[in-house]
């Protein structure tokens, strides 16, 4: 049956084109896949007919390459010119049409979901304008399909799919009229009418096509489940721990009472407030513990190098196999640590948060909300989902507004579950999330919050005024950072200290956000290094610092930023509370901070104002939270134009969209505001990249803003992969990219707070 009708092709050792498999295989294939998600979702989605239509789906999907233009196509020793090939998804959705013409309008989603399951769904989907090209499907290819539909029949007499003979003719009309009969008739005056409701329908279909046919074309299995306990977790926070010789062999650990608290909370949203360093991972793992095997944690955190942080570290607790992590880098990340690791698995699996537990960039949740990507199976895998959100205070206005609006969406139509932490929230932020989540409990590390780590000191001088005292520190053998807002500064300062610490032995390192991504790797550990060493050193570093790095520091020096900026750099220092005579120190900023980092009205200098009031005093964490409302307490960025357009930003998109279709275009872009920049190769690393693949394009690629691109006189696209440019501009790997004529300050806009 179909034994004659190719679906799948490989290549051979030599590179050739093989045939594989045929329609029948591939088919049943994927109809058993489905009904293995019938089995894991079906308490989610416990609607008979959902998964019928399903199963009708999975064995019409492929229909058309029972086409002779498909055929032709597929076998090694024939090839049909591109502009006269013509895609089987669209002979298969004819199909579907063809059988439930009647009733079309209510299996809407499902005809689009076979159209679209290969190709982003456009108005360009099957091309534009199309010629008179040959295609036939012969009576004995019809006879054979209608024959093996009868068989999968017999097994599920309950699916309700008759195929009349006088389909075939339908499909063998000339193809230029069957194309203007989908455009016409069939794809745009129904799919205009989506709304909402079919948004979601589709979604589910869709996303249900798509992991079956994925894995079945990839040999791949299903993603397996996760379960655990506390006591599993236990077991295995401590494992960890003994492995990095973080504990004892013969000790053990107790959660904190936040901890716990967390766990009983298991069936609500959650608002966990607590200090850098007191367990807040471990605490949002417990209270996702309750999931069930075949619900997704994700875990989503503001930068690329926490996530990383964060992936590994749960990779250690859960396994490889179960954990996956996304960003707009995350495949080198985990083609470095996996040498069998490929593109498509990138691609399709992690992407699409098949994996149990997925670590991300926020904008990875933010972008389904305007159909970007792989957006259906993403939104899918999110079905009773328990998303973990950490740093929610440092996102600027707009994208607060996309979180909030995500929010309301996943917990309504998808049930999904938060928790979200900070170790600053604010009392206005604080509303505004109790606002959103529904049936939500705020849970705080009380005990940490009393407890003062560091003092704070106040001088009223520029940072040249400091270098004594600085370099005092480091003759004390002190671990000190440097933290100044813009990266010129950074670099300057770097190469005031690094001959004084050549001299004395000490390790010294810049770090900031212009460096390419090959030595941003190597730059991190090699902080990590010289953290965990005996002795003095010494990091100059810019705000990337503050959400990037579990470091552990004795001193700060900090330029005057806004009061979350510091708290969190304060953070890394005396992290775990346990270290005597730390100290933080807030010296004047400068007036390109504040006038192109962080202008918003009176925050820089009312943060300098509040914390001279309480000069040279060790404050607690629940006092540094009051310091966020007294300088905040003017402001409300619910009040912000660029809060309200972010709020109302994913419905103005799919509406546009007409709640279904695809938008193929930069992902990043639409979830960051003010994300204005460029990714660039330095022009010094040219001719050895000239060869080179992509891989080692991308590790090469730095980020700037557009503005400095501009600025730049010598630009050149790689000759190979013309979207890499090459720039004329200095790189050092220790100080990182420079301008030969316009300096430029780092292009991190500041996110208010409340």
């Amino acid at each position: 049956m179909l034994e004659e009708v190719w679906a799948k092709t490989y290549k051979d050792e030599h590179g050739q084109k093989r045939l594989k498999e045929n329609l029948a295989e591939h088919t049943n294939k994927v109809a058993d896949i489905v009904l293995k998600l019938k089995e894991r979702y079906e308490q989610s989605i416990p609607n008979k007919e959902f998964w019928n239509n399903c199963m009708i789906m999975a064995l019409l999907h492929d229909f058309g390459k029972i086409v002779s233009n498909f055929q032709k196509n597929i076998r090694p020793d024939e090839k049909i010119p591109n502009e006269h090939f013509i895609r089987h998804e669209f002979f298969s959705g004819m199909l579907y049409y063809f059988i439930y013409k009647k009733e079309i309008n209510k299996k809407l989603p499902v005809l689009l979901s076979i159209f679209s399951h290969h190709k982003a769904f456009t108005g360009g989907l099957f091309g534009e304008n199309p010629t008179i090209v040959d295609h036939s499907i012969s009576q004995e290819y019809f006879n054979q399909f209608v024959t093996y539909l009868e068989e999968w029949k017999q097994k599920f007499p309950q699916i309700n799919l008759q195929i009349e003979s006088s389909i075939l003719v339908k499909l063998n009309r000339k193809y230029d009229k069957l194309y203007h009969k989908f455009y016409d008739r069939i794809i745009f005056p129904k799919y205009l009418d989506s709304n909402e409701e079919s948004r979601i329908d589709y979604i589910k279909y869709k996303a249900i096509l798509n992991i079956a046919d994925w894995t079945a074309s990839g040999k791949n299995k299903l993603e397996t489940g996760l379960s655990y306990t506390k006591e599993c977790l236990k077991n295995k926070i401590e494992e960890k721990l003994k492995k990095d010789n973080k504990l004892e062999p013969d000790e053990n650990i107790q959660f904190k009472k936040f901890q716990n608290d967390s766990l009983a909370a298991s069936n609500s949203n959650v608002l966990a407030i607590a200090p850098t360093g007191s367990g807040k991972t471990e605490a949002a793992l417990l209270w996702a513990s309750k999931k069930k095997e075949y619900e997704h944690i994700i875990y989503l955190l503001p930068t690329r190098v926490t996530s990383n942080a964060i992936y590994k570290r749960l990779c250690g607790y859960f396994g490889e196999e179960v954990v996956s992590v996304v960003h707009s880098s995350a495949f080198y990340l985990r083609k470095e640590a996996l040498e069998t690791f490929t593109k498509t698995e990138y691609n399709f699996i992690d992407k699409t948060f098949a994996k149990n537990v997925s670590v991300c960039t926020i904008d990875q949740i933010l972008t389904q909300g305007f159909n970007l990507g792989f957006w259906e199976v993403k939104i899918f895998h999110q079905l009773n989902a328990k998303i973990i959100i950490d740093e929610i205070h440092l996102y600027q206005p707009y994208t607060l507004g996309l979180i909030i609006s995500t929010i309301k969406y996943l917990q309504k139509a998808f049930n999904v579950k938060f928790y979200i932490m900070t170790a600053t929230m604010p009392t206005k932020l604080k509303h505004l999330l109790k606002e959103t989540l529904e049936n939500s409990e705020e849970i705080k590390d009380k005990k940490l919050l009393d407890k003062a780590r560091n003092q704070f000191m106040v001088k009223d001088v520029d940072f040249n005024d400091l270098e004594n005292e600085i370099k005092n520190e480091l003759d004390a053998n002190k671990k000190v950072l440097i933290v100044l807002n813009t990266v010129d500064a950074a670099i300057e300062a770097y190469q005031t200290f690094k001959s004084y610490c050549d001299n004395k032995g000490i390790k010294i390192c810049c770090y900031h956000s212009r460096f390419i991504q090959k030595h941003k790797f190597k730059k991190e550990k090699k902080i990590f290094k010289i953290e965990k060493k005996d002795g003095g050193c010494l990091l100059i570093a810019t705000q990337v610092v503050e959400v990037s790095l579990d470091i552990d520091f004795d001193i700060l020096f900090s330029e005057n930023a806004p009061i979350d900026s510091i708290i969190q750099r304060a953070g890394r220092v005396n992290r775990k509370g346990t270290k005597e005579n730390t100290k933080v120190v807030v010296f004047k900023h400068s007036e390109t901070s504040a006038n192109h980092i962080y202008n918003t009205a009176d925050i820089l200098d009312n943060t300098y104002k509040e914390l001279m009031k309480l000069n040279e005093q060790k404050l607690t964490e629940q006092q540094l939270l009051k310091l966020v409302n007294k300088v905040y307490e003017n402001y409300d960025v619910m009040k912000e134009k660029s809060y309200e357009n972010g709020l109302f930003a994913h419905q103005k998109m799919q509406m546009e969209l007409s709640y279904v279709q695809d938008l193929c275009s930069n992902e990043q872009i639409f979830t960051r505001e003010g994300l204005d920049t460029k990714n660039v190769i330095p022009m010094k690393f040219k001719d050895n990249l000239s060869k080179e693949d992509i891989i080692q394009k991308t590790k090469h690629e730095v980020t700037i803003s557009k503005r400095s691109y501009n600025s730049i006189e010598k630009r050149e696209p790689d000759d190979k992969h013309n979207w890499f440019c090459y720039v004329d501009v200095h790189y050092d790997k220790e100080i990182g990219l420079t301008f030969k004529k316009k300096e430029e300050v780092e292009n991190i806009p500041h996110t208010v707070q409340f």
